[in-house]
C-alpha cells in the first residue's frame, strides 16, 4: 500500500507538469518541447526564492506559487514574441522553435546557477512521515497528492465551469468557426499557454525538494509528460491524470521490487498504446484534438 501511495504522489507531480503540455497541445496544437524548460525555470526560481533554505509552511506555499507566476511571466514572453510568430506554420518548425527554446531555457539556468546539483529543502512540518494501519506515507507525498487532486478540479471548473473555459473548448474544436463567433483567438492562446506555463512551474516549485536539481532535469520531466500525452490521449487532461498516475504508481512498484525493470516504467505503456490504441486512452480516433 505505501508503494502504490508513492507512486500517486509521483503520478499526481507528473500530472501537474503533463497537464500543461496537454492543454498547450488541445487549444493551441503545438508540441511545446520548452514546456520541461519551463519546469526547470519554475523549480530554479523556487531554489532562489527560498534561498536554499526550509522554510515555515506559509511561507513555502506563497513562493511556491509565486514561482509558478513568474515562471508565467517568462512563458507568456516567450509566446507573444516567438510563438505567435510561428501559429500556422508548419509542425516541424514550431517543434525546433520549441526545442531551441529549451535549449536556451537550459542554458539560461546553467549560466545563472551553474551545473553543480542543488537541493532545496522542504518546511520541518512536511519531512519525516505518517503511519497508520501499517502504512507509512512521507507527509510530502501527501502535499503532492493533495495538490494534483486541487489542480485538476481546478482545471476542470475552469474548462466546464466559466466562460473562459468554453471559449478554451470552442477554440480547441474549430477556432476559425470560433473567430466568425467573436472570441479573440489571440487572447485565448496567450491566456491558455500562461496557465500552462504556471503549471510547469508549479510542477517544478513543488519538484523541487524531491530531487537533485541540475539543468539535465528537464529532458526527463518532457520525456514523462510527452509519455503520459501519448497514453492519456492528445488534448484530454482527464487522459493526462490517468496516464499520470498510471506511470508514477508503475514506476513506484517496478522501483521497489524490480530495480532492473524501473527504466521501463515509461517505455513499456507507450508502446502498449501505441500497438493496441494509438489515440491514447482517452483520446479521439479523429485527427482533431480537443480539450476534455
Amino acid at each position: 500500500m505505501t508503494t502504490a501511495l508513492t507512486g500517486l504522489a509521483a503520478g499526481f507531480l507528473i500530472f501537474l507538469v503533463s497537464s500543461g503540455l496537454t492543454l498547450v497541445l488541445g487549444v493551441l496544437r503545438v508540441v511545446n518541447f520548452a514546456h520541461g524548460g519551463l519546469f526547470l525555470v519554475g523549480a530554479y526560481i523556487a531554489y532562489e526564492l527560498q534561498g536554499g533554505r526550509a522554510q515555515p509552511v506559509p511561507l513555502f506555499i506563497l513562493l511556491v506559487i509565486l514561482a509558478g507566476f513568474l515562471t508565467a511571466v517568462i512563458g507568456v514572453l516567450a509566446e507573444r514574441l516567438m510563438l505567435r510568430r510561428l501559429y500556422g506554420h508548419a509542425e516541424e518548425t514550431v517543434l525546433l522553435a520549441t526545442y531551441a527554446l529549451l535549449l536556451m531555457l537550459q542554458g539560461g539556468v546553467q549560466m545563472l546557477w551553474g551545473s553543480q546539483q542543488r537541493t532545496q529543502p522542504r518546511p520541518e512540518l512536511f519531512t519525516g512521515a505518517l503511519e497508520a494501519g501499517g502504512v507509512v506515507l512521507p507527509r510530502y507525498d501527501i502535499v503532492l497528492i493533495v495538490t494534483g487532486v486541487a489542480v485538476f478540479g481546478l482545471l476542470q471548473w475552469m474548462i466546464y465551469g466559466t466562460g473562459f473555459g468554453r471559449q478554451v473548448l470552442a477554440v480547441a474544436e474549430d477556432r476559425y468557426m470560433a473567430s466568425l463567433l467573436g472570441i479573440r483567438i489571440s487572447r485565448v492562446y496567450t491566456i491558455t499557454f500562461g496557465i500552462a506555463v504556471f503549471l510547469a512551474g508549479l510542477g517544478g516549485a513543488l519538484a523541487a525538494p524531491t530531487l537533485s536539481m541540475t539543468p539535465g532535469i528537464a529532458s526527463t520531466f518532457i520525456l514523462y509528460s510527452f509519455a503520459v500525452v501519448i497514453v492519456g490521449g492528445f488534448g484530454s487532461i482527464s487522459g493526462s491524470l490517468i496516464a499520470s498516475l498510471l506511470l508514477g504508481v508503475l514506476a513506484s512498484y517496478l522501483g521497489t521490487y524490480a530495480p532492473a525493470l524501473a527504466d521501463f516504467a515509461l517505455y513499456l505503456p507507450m508502446l502498449l498504446i501505441l500497438v493496441l490504441r494509438p489515440q491514447g486512452l482517452r483520446g479521439s480516433r479523429s485527427r482533431e484534438v480537443a480539450v476534455a
